[in-house]
């Protein structure tokens, strides 16, 4: 299925407010470090936006997803090393 850029744009909008939601919602543990959620947020909504809000899906889904994230999240999956 394909979108329109006006589509895309709501789209993108709802899944950040979906997001943000999420990061209120939850303790703070749970959202992760500055440096894992920059550095693997554009993957969460890649491969695993099905998974939101539930923090521990979307996490199951990137480690399931390894091979395909950016080196900067594989890093930060990896414990930041």
């Amino acid at each position: 299925m394909t979108f329109g850029i006006g589509a895309r744009i709501v789209l993108s909008a709802a899944m950040g407010a979906a997001m943000l939601g999420v990061l209120a919602a939850t303790p703070a543990a749970a959202q992760g470090t500055v440096a894992q959620r920059q550095g693997c947020e554009g993957d969460a909504f890649k491969f695993c936006s099905q998974y939101i809000p539930w923090v521990h899906q979307i996490e199951n889904c990137l480690y399931k997803n390894m091979k395909k994230l950016s080196p900067a999240c594989q890093v930060q999956m990896r414990g930041g090393k």
